[in-house]
């Protein structure tokens, strides 16, 4: 997996997006997307701070 595909299911995840509905929109396993969920908690927390800050989330 590239680092721009994680990045953009780490960005989904922080949007709120399911590990199902994520998977259907990357075109991954939904065993990838919980997988990185668990590994990279304290990042999808930070992307979710970072869209609060920029207004793109509530």
């Amino acid at each position: 997996m590239t680092d721009q595909k994680s990045y953009e299911i780490i960005k989904a995840l922080a949007l709120g997006m399911t590990s199902e509905q994520t998977a259907r929109a990357e075109n991954a396993e939904v065993r990838e997307i919980d997988g990185i969920r668990e590994t990279s908690a304290a990042e999808i927390a930070a992307e979710r701070d970072a869209l609060r800050k920029a207004g793109r989330l509530i």
